[in-house]
């Protein structure tokens, strides 16, 4: 049996070995068969991608104000405290909390009655006073006469002429003192010194009030209005150079500048203010000079005022106009580290990456001091697909947009709307040979 499995594995290792060289050769063939077939196959094409679509517009030239934006409070034009003059008890009250009173229109009263006894008793002085001097001025003219006929005494006769003086005095204080009880009799009626809003009564009928010192009410005018306002050292040396003239070549008063309000719900105030008082000095606390407006404050249809007292507001003061502005839309403006970019799409449709400076916002759109010119087409949508010297597919962003009432019409494929081409379909890559 051990001869047997020793021939059996001889003959393995012969069969073996004469099947490495046909092995060999079978993997030369095929891979002959495969390079062959390699070179008569072309390679699949892939897709080429389309350019990336960008929404464009022109950059505009217009007029555009010199606007200075600061954050102002509301302030009354008047603001007092109703306090009586007189002392007394409160019988009546002739207004409504709140509500806008005229001027002069009676407010309160006090009860007149005391002050009125004291206005009778004054006028009683007096009356009394001129019936005394009635009486001495006869004894006077009397006792000369006597003295002119050696029949009376010098001494009587002057004493006449000291009481007739002396009444004459008592008549002047009697008529100060009834002009004083009439005087206090007035005071007994409270009345508005001005138009303007009454505020809440603190005093209520039957209460006692002191002379000059009880405070029954507040009435404050609002109609006008002040609005106030801070402006830093930088701020006022600008706002000269350019009321001066040197920027614009126009001089423009203090009286003359004008000033928008916003109200909380972000739009404009319906009426524009002007400047009316500007601080001599700057605040050494804050480095700001106080500067203060007026502008018109109305009853609107709720029965109350658009701005009130001690209301903050956001102001922007017109100090001019610049002419030939460029302007772009806010959406065109890229910020980046290296500050402010715009791109922009040239005549043969490749991006071009614009540093530029910024001036005002003007109606959603930035008014551009350099780095762009007039006609231009900046991308307002799309940005994020491009970069500098790719070329893109453009169509005109106020094109893209119908009007609500007349919706666009659809244009065929590469026809022109506002001068700027639309993009056609991209075809689609034909499948390859294999």
């Amino acid at each position: 049996m051990l001869e047997t499995t020793v021939l059996e594995a001889t003959s393995a290792r012969k069969q073996r070995a004469c099947d490495r060289p046909l092995r060999t050769a079978l993997c030369i063939a095929s891979l002959v068969i495969a390079t062959a077939s390699g070179c008569d196959s072309k390679p699949t094409a892939k897709p080429t991608p389309p350019p990336p679509q960008v929404s464009v517009t022109e950059v505009s030239e217009a007029t555009v104000p010199i606007i200075y934006p600061f954050s102002g409070t509301v302030q009354a034009v008047k603001y007092v405290d109703i306090i009586p003059r007189v002392t007394g008890y409160i019988t009546e009250r002739k207004f409504v909390e709140g509500s806008i009173v005229k001027k002069d229109q009676l407010l309160y009263i006090i009860d007149p009655r005391p002050f009125q006894a004291a206005l009778d008793s004054a006028q009683a002085d007096l009356t009394r006073s001129e019936a005394q001097l009635t009486l001495w001025t006869g004894e006077v003219k009397r006792y000369t006469d006597l003295a002119k006929q050696g029949a009376g005494s010098e001494q009587q006769k002057e004493e006449a002429v000291a009481k007739e003086a002396e009444t004459k005095a008592d008549i002047e204080q009697d008529k100060a003192n009834l002009q004083t009880a009439k005087l206090n009799l007035e005071y007994t009626n409270l009345a508005a010194p001005f138009e303007g809003r009454i505020q809440n009564t603190k005093r209520n009928i039957g209460q006692l009030v002191d002379a000059e010192s009880t405070v029954l009410t507040s009435l404050v005018q609002i109609d006008p209005i002040y609005v106030e306002f801070k402006v830093t050292r930088n701020e006022l040396f600008e706002m000269q150079e350019i009321t001066s003239g040197k920027l614009t070549g126009k001089k423009v008063d203090i009286s003359k500048i004008k000033f928008k309000v916003l109200l909380p719900n972000g739009k404009e105030y319906a009426y524009e203010g002007t400047l009316d008082y500007m601080s001599s000095e700057i605040n050494l606390a804050t480095d700001t000079l106080m500067v203060r407006g007026i502008i018109e404050n109305p009853e609107n249809k709720s029965n109350s005022e658009s701005l009130i007292s001690g209301q903050y507001v956001p102001v922007q003061v017109i100090l001019g106009e610049t002419p030939n502005s460029l302007l772009v839309p806010k959406a065109a403006l890229v910020e980046s580290q290296l500050g402010e970019q715009i791109y922009v799409v040239n005549s043969s449709n490749e991006v071009e990456i614009r540093d530029v400076t910024l001036g005002t916002l003007y109606e959603e759109q930035y008014v551009i001091t350099s780095g762009l010119k007039l006609g231009e087409n900046v991308i307002v949508e799309g940005t994020q697909k491009v970069r500098a010297g790719m070329t893109v597919n453009v169509i005109d962003a106020s094109a893209s947009k119908p009007e609500p009432s007349k919706p666009a019409a659809s244009k065929p494929a590469g026809e022109k709307a506002s001068g700027v081409t639309t993009p056609a379909k991209p075809s689609q890559a034909t499948e390859a040979k294999s």
